[in-house]
């Protein structure tokens, strides 16, 4: 079983990864915007099943892609949850095996040791005056509880996800291809230029500009039972491409397929160009969209996505809610082609996709 669900995150990313037998792991990949929590999160959580079959639901791995409101600010709340109960001294809501998170500071000081530390009151001033402002305290909150509740470290890597790092996680292949070390100094230099102008807009502009990519994202392939998939988080483009060829996943000799990729950002034009999609190559391309608060997925990516492939490939464009733009534009392309659209139904709280089956 290699199963995905993803939920309706409206403008984010929120999902949950099945995957062994007899029993059900469970990783669940950013928490959407923080109303998601309660109104979809929550629910599906509860459903899931006890680490022995009892107890609280289990999830083995929970991890955070990266620092921005539409990914942490669920998690946030899922665990103040766990937290509270903690501090309560009652039973938690949910029992986690590990948290895989790339704290800003951890990966700042990975380069220059020290900068986060005398960046750091710049960025609490300006926690409620910025988006990342706020995404980077939901980052420390949740760095806080993962610490109190014997959550930190990023078991089994024990430290920073970064390129190349991989692990093996009850027979499903984990394989870290961003963040880079070019994408770190990039980080750095914005942190020392906020540093030195004593101005944390530096910083923020990076994750509030959409043209300017979360430089911190963690985009994982994950191989399970002869299937992949590429989550990229909200990562650019070329930095994914980077990584996968600097881990020889990727060379002049033809496309990387897999059998599922997330597209990075929503489907942003200014995290992708159009040879992304000529070089990664998938049976499901999944859009985690809402089109109101963003004009994602942009049409020129979806123009990209259909003429990277021939007319007669089978595959299936899948999107987690009715975008009417987004639709209609890959109806447009359809014709002529083979390939498949699939939106989720506005009564199912989840948009499932079985590995295994055909596209």
């Amino acid at each position: 079983m290699f199963t995905f669900e993803f939920l309706d995150a409206h403008h984010g990313d929120c999902f949950l990864v099945h995957w062994g037998a007899p029993h059900d792991r469970v990783m669940l990949v950013d928490g959407g915007p923080g109303g998601v929590y309660r109104a979809t999160l929550r629910d599906r959580l509860r459903q899931l099943r006890g680490a022995d079959g009892g107890g609280p639901p289990h999830l083995d791995v929970v991890c955070l892609s990266h620092v921005d409101e539409d990914h942490v600010g669920g998690l946030d709340r899922l665990f103040r949850d766990m937290r509270r109960a903690q501090q309560d001294g009652d039973e938690p809501p949910y029992s986690v095996g590990t948290l895989w998170f790339n704290a800003v500071e951890e990966l700042v000081d990975r380069r220059a040791p020290g900068l986060s530390a005398s960046v750091r009151p710049l960025l609490e001033d300006a926690a409620t005056d910025t988006a990342f402002g706020a995404s980077y305290q939901q980052g420390r909150t949740l760095r806080d509880a993962a610490t109190a509740l014997g959550l930190a470290g990023n078991a089994p890597f024990g430290g920073p996800l970064t390129e190349g790092a991989g692990t093996v996680l009850d027979d499903m292949d984990v394989t870290v291809v961003a963040p880079d070390e070019q994408a770190l100094a990039e980080l750095e230099e914005r942190w020392l230029k906020a540093k030195q102008r004593g101005d944390p807009g530096v910083i923020s502009a990076g994750y509030t500009d959409g043209s300017v990519p979360n430089l911190s994202s963690i985009v994982l392939l994950l191989g399970h039972a002869g299937r992949t998939a590429l989550l990229t988080g909200d990562a650019r483009g070329d930095r994914v491409l980077s990584g996968l060829r600097a881990l020889g996943l990727l060379d002049d000799s033809g496309p990387l397929h897999v059998d599922l990729l997330k597209l990075p950002h929503h489907g942003s034009e200014r995290n992708v160009e159009a040879g992304f999609f000529e070089q990664v190559r998938a049976d499901h391309y999944v859009i985690s969209a809402d089109g109101v608060r963003h004009h994602h997925p942009s049409e020129n990516t979806l123009r990209w996505l259909v003429e990277s492939r021939a007319a007669n490939d089978a595959y299936v464009v899948h999107l987690t809610n009715h975008i009417a733009f987004a639709e209609e534009e890959l109806t447009r392309l359809r014709e002529g082609r083979a390939f498949d659209i699939d939106v989720r139904a506005p009564a199912e709280p989840a948009l499932l996709i079985m590995k295994g089956d055909p596209p």
